[in-house]
This record gives C-alpha cells, structure tokens and sequence, in this order.
C-alpha cells in the first residue's frame, strides 16, 4: 500500500495548494495543481499493476464523461462561417461584426478561446482526479474513511483560520479563511461538514471485539464531533446566509438517512427525526451571532424580494441561454455575452451569474449541459443504490456523508458560483468519486467472473 499512500498524501497537497492559494481563482495558482495532478495520475497509472487496479467504470458514467470531453473539444475547433452560421447563428453574427476590421473565415464556437481552453484543463483535471481517487478508494476499499481524511485536514486548517480571522478582524468583517469570499469558504467547509459528523457516528457503530471494549471509540467519536462543531462554526462566522441554511439543511439530512434507519418501530424513527429537526432549528437561536441576524434581516426588510441583485441576475442570462441555446458560448464566454443584456449592477463586471445551473446552460448550451447532467445523475444514482442496498453499515455510512456533501453543493449552486472555484471543484469532484465507488463496490465485487479469466484478486487483498 505504499504507492496508494503516497499518491493519496501527493494528491492532498496538490489539492491544499489551491485551496490555500484563495480557492485557485488565479490561473497561475491553478496551473501548479493541475500539473501536480497530471504527474502524480502518470506516475501512478504506469507503476501499478493492472491487476491491481479497480474495475472499469460503468457505461452510464464512462461515456458521457468521454463525450462531454470531446464536447467541449468541438467548442474550440475552428469551424467554416457557413458551418458556424448553421450551428450557433448568434456565434456567426458576433464574427460577421468583425469583418470590416479583420475578415474571418473559420471561427470556434466559444466566444471566448482562451478561457474555454483553461476551463478545458480544469475539467480534464477534474476527471483525472475523479479516476485517481476512484482508484483510491478501492484499493482501501477495507478502510472507507481513509481517501476522505486529506479533506478533511485541510477543512480544519481553514476552519481554524477563519476563526481566527473573525476574532481578530473587525466585528462585521467575518471569516473567509484563505477564500476572497465568504461564501466559497462555506462553500467548502460545508462540504466536510457532514463526512466529520457522520464519522463520528461510524466510530461508535463499528463492531468491537472484547478487546476493543474501551473508551477510545467514544473519544475517537468526540475528536470527529469536534471537528463537525469548529467546521460549523467556521460556516457561521462567515456570515454566509446561504452556507448556514445548506449545513443545517445537510446536517438534519444525513441525520435522518443514519439515525433514522437504524430504530426498530415506525413511531420510534419518526419521534427521533423530529427532535433532530427540533434541535437542528432551535440551533440558530443558540449559535447564531448577530451579524449573521443582521444580514437575515436585511433580506426579510425588503418590500419587493424581485429587486434582489441575483434575481435579477438570473433574469438577464435568460436570453443569453436563448441566443446560444444549442452549443452555448463555450465555457468562460458567459461574461462576454452577457454584456449585450446586462441592466443591473452596470458599475461592475459580471462574470458570474450567481446560479451554476443556468450559467452551466449558457456556456455549453443544451447539447453539453446534457452530458453534465447525465454524468451528475448517473452519480446520484449510484449513491442512492448504495444508501438503500449496502449491508455494510460502515461503508453505508461512508456513502450518505459524501451524499450529504453533495446534496450541500447542489444546493448552494442555486444562488452562488461555488463549483466555478477551482479548489471546490475538486473537492466535490474527489468526494463524489469516494461515494461512487462505495456505493457499488459491494456489488461488483459479487460480479462473477468468466471461468477462462485469471482469478481476480479479492476485495481483501486489494484492501491491504
């Protein structure tokens, strides 16, 4: 297990400096950990034995993700004006505007070609580590938690920070960590949040022989609380009203998927679900400080809620997903587009429109927008399988806190630009490959094998 460990400890490093490097917003930041991931990716793929190495991807994940690769490849081929006019009309028109400057003949889809050629690494670096962390886990498929502890690592070390930031600073300033805002480090934070809280959770669970009977499980159980009580934190002081509201929302779900469950009478779940929603709302009234009620209040004090900057936001990117509606303007083009439509906020530069879903449209229109969706879908259904059908209680459990992660991110997509942030891009990225492959390495492993076939090595042998 040298070569996993040292490839999981390179990969967490790789990972850090981007996150420590304000999310890796900066491309020359960026570069450095897509570099990393590249060489360590190489290095592991040529020293591992293929024997060794974890079954090949289902089909419903595998191809869209090779298509949406080639997808986003076509956006940057240059294509005849003819052939651009017949497939993105609004694309044609934009170069046509440029004739009487500089006649152009042939012309890619993107608006932007630069960008789209760095978004283009970042989503190959993306999957990369996808594969690699996928490999990961199931070369640990005996200790499940393992690929999650770099994670969650450097969630202490920013929650930490972010503390210190919002004792030190002034009282409105809040806690950002090493994030530009507030709402990213959230982002990212409520992301480990539910893996540390259900951990604890696994410690108490796990079977114990006479010997292990002590009391080091339930401080084992307490260090991890521990961590989940200083991420919580670390999300309040940041002020974000949208991260608070995810991690309470996050919390009372992997709640009720792990505690539920496991009671034996009907009345009995459901008296248990409702004192954890109880506590889980009661908990603003304890934990909340008074700048986090102040901006709540801000938003309740509004008369018209339809004058909020991001409403409105989301009402001018419509017609750019109209006028670009087939292939899209290529991803990092929406700033570009969207200037022909922008009424609100015309002192500053729009790059994001504060919704990842519909700028997910805009970019890559709805022929890519569809491979986005079919590979996200095609995770959440492994992870709901793996919840409703693992015996494994542990690994169940690894299962619904990375769900519980996933479900933060989805959430917080809806009003906010998190999976554009480098750093929390591969971090869901490298959570969702831990989830799927937990979610079904039980039943590939009970996949029969044709007889003519070497006798693959087992589950316990790759676990060591």
């Amino acid at each position: 297990m040298l070569i996993p460990a040292l490839t999981l400890v390179l990969l967490g490093l790789a990972l850090a400096w981007s996150v420590f490097s304000k999310g890796g917003v900066w491309p020359q930041d960026w570069d450095v950990t897509l570099c990393a991931v590249g060489f360590i990716s190489a290095a592991y793929w040529l020293f591992t034995r293929s024997i060794r190495r974890a079954p090949p991807l289902s089909r419903r994940l595998r191809w869209p993700i090779l298509l949406l690769l080639c997808y986003l490849a076509f956006q940057l081929i240059p294509l005849p004006i003819a052939m651009l006019q017949a497939a993105s009309p609004a694309r044609a028109q934009l170069v046509q505007s440029l004739q009487p400057i500089s006649p152009i003949a042939w012309a890619p889809l993107s608006v932007n070609p630069p960008a789209a050629v760095l978004a283009l690494f970042t989503i190959a670096g993306c999957i990369a580590t996808f594969f690699l962390v996928r490999e990961l886990a199931w070369r640990w498929n005996a200790r499940p938690w393992t690929p999650l502890l770099p994670l969650a690592a450097i969630a202490v070390c920013q929650a930490v920070i972010g503390l210190l930031q919002a004792y030190g600073r002034s009282p409105s300033a809040g806690a950002t960590g090493t994030y530009t805002n507030r709402d990213h480090f959230a982002g990212f934070l409520e992301m480990l949040l539910p893996i540390t809280a259900i951990r604890g959770l696994a410690i108490l669970r796990h079977p114990k022989t006479r010997s292990e009977l002590s009391a080091f499980p339930a401080l084992a159980a307490c260090a991890w609380w521990a961590i989940s009580a200083l991420l919580l934190l670390g999300i309040v002081y940041s002020f974000s009203r949208t991260g608070f509201l995810v991690a309470l929302c996050v919390l009372f779900f992997v709640a009720a998927l792990s505690v539920g469950p496991r009671l034996p009478w009907r009345m009995r779940r459901r008296s248990a679900l409702v004192l954890i929603g109880s506590v889980i709302l009661l908990a603003p009234f304890i934990i909340t400080p008074a700048q986090l009620i102040e901006r709540f209040a801000a938003i309740s004090s509004t008369e018209n809620i339809s004058a909020d900057t991001r409403l409105l936001l989301w009402k001018e990117t419509l017609p750019v997903i109209s006028e670009f509606r087939l292939f899209g303007t290529g991803l990092g083009g929406f700033e570009s587009t969207f200037l022909k439509y922008q009424a609100t906020s015309n002192s500053y530069r729009v790059e994001f429109a504060h919704n990842d879903y519909l700028q997910y449209i805009a970019e890559l229109g709805f022929v890519g927008a569809a491979l986005l969706a079919a590979i996200v879908i095609g995770i959440v259904l492994q992870i709901l399988n793996g919840i409703l059908k693992l015996v494994d209680e542990d690994r169940r459990l690894v299962v619904v806190g990375c769900a519980g992660s996933l479900l933060a991110m989805l959430l917080h997509s809806l009003v906010d630009f998190n999976t554009r942030i480098p750093a929390n891009a591969m971090t869901l990225v490298w959570i969702a490959a831990v989830a799927s492959t937990n979610a079904s390495i039980a039943f590939v492993a009970i996949t029969p094998q044709p007889a003519s076939r070497k006798r693959p090595v087992s589950l316990h042998d790759q676990g060591r």
